[in-house]
């Protein structure tokens, strides 16, 4: 337990030197990729410690984010507005599957929908940092925030299974 919660810190910091320097004060994107990585880092070291409160804290905030938009909070530009608020709702739908998953294997494929919101959201984000990997195996893509590749789909199994997409 004692190495998953370092892993797990590890990965979060790691996650929030990643994010542009004027998201890392909170808030916005980066609030959502910091809860984000938590549970991508604990599906990596295949647990649901953790999962449950970080995915509602995620679903939360985009909520949050949704119901009092501005394009500044969200950390988009204005011309991507319209799209960001729209993508707010999925991201939450998926976070709060994520959330009521009862075991590992739900929790990874309820991942997918929430990873391909926030994909679609980080791309309207100016200066994020965080890369896009697919795995073959599961279809699926995912955040995370540098090149090593940290399959949250396979986890310790074939954590290194996959290729990043974009930087």
């Amino acid at each position: 337990m004692r190495n998953t919660t370092i892993c797990l810190l590890a990965a979060l910091a790691a996650a929030l030197l990643a994010l542009p320097a004027d998201a890392a004060g909170g808030g916005g994107f980066a609030a959502l990729a910091e809860d984000y990585e938590t549970v991508r880092s604990a599906l990596l070291h295949d647990t649901v410690e953790g999962v449950g409160p970080a995915a509602r804290e995620l679903a939360a905030e985009a909520r949050s984010l949704a119901g009092d938009f501005s394009a500044a909070r969200a950390g988009v530009p204005a011309a991507a507005a319209q799209e960001a608020k729209a993508l707010l709702p999925k991201v939450a739908s998926g976070a709060r599957a994520v959330a009521a998953a009862k075991d590992l294997a739900a929790a990874r494929a309820a991942f997918g929908e929430l990873s391909a919101a926030l994909i679609r959201l980080q791309e309207l984000v100016p200066g994020s940092d965080l890369v896009v990997a697919y795995c073959p195996m599961a279809k699926a893509s995912w955040l995370q925030p540098d090149d090593e590749l940290g399959n949250p789909y396979m986890g310790q199994r074939m954590a290194r299974c996959g290729s990043v997409t974009s930087r």
